[in-house]
């Protein structure tokens, strides 16, 4: 099995063993020095000397210095800022030696070495590039370690265009190393970043927006497919002031092309809310009636029931403590809806003329919540869990007023909507009933209090004002 030897050596152990290298490479200079009265071989004493005792001092500070203050930074551990200082202390120390103990000063090596100046610099050229591109990177950062980034342009040195998507997980003097979501780790030498376009997928607003289309079958209630489909994308994690929502962007293969447009919390988020889309709007728009097209026409529809027994109607009307004599004259007007796992169903903010009841599956209250694990992005935290003998929307249905929360579906659900419409002239002509809707409306209001949601804190005088206004009784 493969072993990674970095993680079985703790930094202490390698500390102490530069430690014991510098001491032994000291001490055979100083055996050696004492052996040989040879003016050179004492020269080159004292430089391995000088050497050992630079090391070890420079080794100490990058240990409890360098590294501690560095690594409260989001850069590399120990990070390039670290490897450009030890650099410039071994520089500093190379000046010392070779002006001091050899007599040499920098200026004679660049007047006597000039040739050889110019074909070391040559064959550094790739090693410079990359030390300088790292050195620009670091004083005009564009991204970060941790941050999700796209790279595009010729970094392989063919004729065209690539793209890599990952997450920088490491920039050193030579390279930066991006980790995809497949976990694999790609290495760019920092002049090919220098080079590339780099998009930063988490800044400036850490909130980007994400696209994916498809084509359906042209049709005269195409805006009706569109609200569907804008709402059963509400179970995409969203902030209320950023909802998904559905426009035309173009025709294609004799249809309209749909854009789904949503917003995003870092790349992760974004890649999850892209299938999700996907998902829904192959579920939603054949189930609905609309037709998917492609390169071998128009998919297959798959229609629900959407009838609803007078016995199951006759039931729903109990618990509304509404007449059930309705129920013949309400046959056909209230309809069953099926829902798919994650898909929106209300939300927060929208007007609502209608009141759902669960008659299978679950559902869930949800608001938006930002965290970091498994990866950055926005999720669902659930305010209240809904099921069977549920119900939920009272208030748009009765008051007109806009929902109050977004409601999400957990597991393939069945519902039953009761629209204003459905039974609007049957309380206009029994008005008395609507002393049973503010009943209705207390009793959801003491409900929500006891799950720890906001009721609607309305005398009942005023809520059966607001429902005679609405129905216009």
């Amino acid at each position: 099995m493969f072993r990674d030897l970095r993680t079985r050596v703790t930094a202490t152990r390698r500390l102490l063993a530069w430690v014991l290298f510098v001491i032994l490479l000291g001490a055979a200079s100083f055996f050696f020095f004492k052996e040989h009265a040879h003016p050179a071989l004492r020269r080159a004493s004292i430089v391995l000397m000088d050497v050992a005792g630079a090391i070890l001092v420079i080794k100490l500070l990058t240990f409890f210095l360098f590294d501690p203050l560095l690594s409260q930074r989001r850069t590399a551990t120990p990070g390039f800022a670290r490897d450009l200082i030890v650099a410039v202390l071994y520089s500093v120390v190379g000046w010392f030696i070779l002006k001091d103990v050899m007599g040499v000063t920098v200026g004679q090596l660049l007047g006597t070495g000039a040739i050889a100046a110019a074909v070391i610099g040559l064959s550094m050229q790739e090693t410079l590039g990359n030390l300088f591109a790292g050195i620009s990177m670091r004083l005009d950062p564009a991204f970060e370690v941790g941050d999700w980034v796209e790279v595009s342009g010729n970094l392989r040195g063919g004729p065209g265009r690539e793209s890599f998507i990952g997450e920088v997980t490491s920039m050193t003097w030579r390279t930066v190393q991006l980790r995809t979501e497949n976990g694999d780790t790609d290495i760019f030498p920092n002049r090919a970043i220098a080079q590339a376009v780099v998009t930063n997928l988490y800044v400036p607003s850490g909130l980007h927006r994400r696209t994916a289309r498809l084509i359906v079958e042209p049709n005269a209630d195409l805006h009706l497919a569109m609200d569907k489909l804008t709402i059963a994308l509400a179970g995409i994690p969203h902030y209320p002031h950023h909802r998904p929502e559905v426009v035309v962007w173009g025709f294609d293969m004799g249809g309209a092309i749909l854009e789904m447009r949503w917003w995003a919390l870092g790349f992760r988020h974004g890649r999850a809310g892209n299938f999700l889309a996907l998902r829904l709007a192959n579920t939603v728009l054949p189930r609905e009636g609309f037709p998917l097209l492609g390169p071998h026409g128009a998919t297959t529809l798959h229609p629900r029931v959407r009838q609803m027994s007078e016995t199951a109607l006759a039931e729903l009307l109990g618990k509304l403590k509404l007449p059930v004599t309705w129920a013949q004259e309400l046959h056909g007007l209230i309809q069953l809806r099926h829902v798919a796992p994650e898909e929106g169903l209300i939300r927060e903010g929208d007007p609502g003329q209608s009141l759902f009841s669960v008659l299978s599956g679950h559902l869930r209250v949800v608001k938006p919540v930002e965290r970091t694990e498994p990866h950055t992005g926005l999720y669902w935290e659930t305010l209240a869990e809904l099921g069977p003998g549920d119900w939920f929307g009272e208030a748009s249905l009765l008051t007109g007023a806009p929902r109050n929360a977004t409601v999400v579906a957990s597991t393939a659900c069945e519902l039953v909507e009761v629209p204003k419409s459905a039974f609007e002239s049957c309380i206009r002509r029994e008005p008395q009933i609507l002393e049973n809707l503010v009943d209705l409306m207390e009793t959801r209001a003491h409900h929500l209090e006891g799950l720890g949601l906001e009721g609607h804190p309305h005398p009942r005088e005023q809520w059966l004002s607001q429902i005679r206004g609405w129905f216009g009784v």
